[in-house]
């Protein structure tokens, strides 16, 4: 971390503990933030991430950046990119007065995408199919996100794309690059990198990993957990089956890692899965 960088605490003056629930001053009285007439009055991640008032639409998210990571670079370059898919990048704007941060439309969890009605085999690989695409694009910038998990994907739902403009309602985005690394080798050629801490935890306990197979381990471990969420249990075996593809056999390889499949192999397959359980559902509306 940077020295002038999160975390931003706001501690007690006599006792100097940290009160986790106050909003930083620096955070309070940044420039940028007063400009755009944004108030944080929420602690997501207490140091780190803040938000707007859920009372007030539209609701944001503010990231202080760690400017001794390479979030910052990685978002400049991703945000000047098409926004469409398969960039799923969540549209977002950084500050450019004052210390750097992340203003980002607030979204739902990625969890509570189509809570409501309940998932379809067919809908639920649709959402598997916009993660993996998303980790692909990110590899062929030879972006390794090397921590992705559940909680750093979020969805826009129909009051989010309402809100905000810039996001398509139904679509997946992933957050949370301070861990990412850009390297000059693409998949396949890339060697094992010293993992950083993560909220996945590595097999075997390992402390280095090819980082784009890392990726692709990290999307089966996070498409496991949607699946118990939300999978029919007629069909849990397409699935889980998938995952268990995704997830390798792993041999702890120092060098290129060819224990699963990589990104574009994982979306190669899915597609040909989504379009089989497509014709599927055709034949059975037309024989029903």
């Amino acid at each position: 971390m940077s020295c002038d960088g999160p975390p931003w605490y706001v501690r007690d003056p006599q006792t100097g503990e940290i009160q986790i629930l106050e909003i930083p001053e620096r955070l309070r009285c940044h420039p940028d933030l007063q400009r755009r007439g944004l108030v944080a009055t929420d602690p997501f991640k207490p140091g780190f991430v803040y938000a707007t008032s859920f009372r007030q639409q539209p609701q944001y998210a503010i990231k202080i950046l760690d400017l001794g990571t390479e979030e910052l670079a990685i978002y400049e370059r991703l945000l000047q990119l098409d926004p469409a898919s398969p960039n799923h990048t969540l549209p977002c704007d950084i500050t450019q007065v004052g210390y750097p941060l992340l203003v980002m439309p607030c979204l739902s969890d990625v969890r509570a995408m189509n809570r409501t009605a309940g998932c379809t085999l067919y809908e639920l690989l649709g959402i598997f199919l916009q993660i993996v695409e998303g980790v692909e694009f990110l590899h062929r910038l030879h972006i390794a996100h090397m921590d992705l998990c559940i909680d750093n994907l979020v969805g826009a739902d129909r009051n989010s794309a309402e809100h905000h403009q810039r996001v398509v309602r139904g679509k997946v985005y992933i957050i949370d690059f301070g861990s990412a690394r850009t390297l000059q080798l693409g998949p396949g050629r890339q060697r094992a990198v010293i993992l950083p801490p993560t909220q996945v935890h590595p097999p075997n306990g390992l402390k280095h990993f090819d980082p784009y197979s890392w990726d692709v381990y990290c999307v089966a471990h996070t498409l496991g957990v949607i699946i118990e969420l939300k999978a029919i249990d007629k069909t849990n075996w397409i699935l889980r089956r998938y995952v268990r593809w995704l997830t390798g056999n792993e041999r702890g390889c120092t060098g290129v890692c060819r224990c699963r499949p990589s990104a574009r192999k994982a979306r190669r397959v899915l597609t040909f899965l989504r379009t089989i359980v497509y014709l599927w559902n055709i034949c059975k509306w037309s024989i029903g």
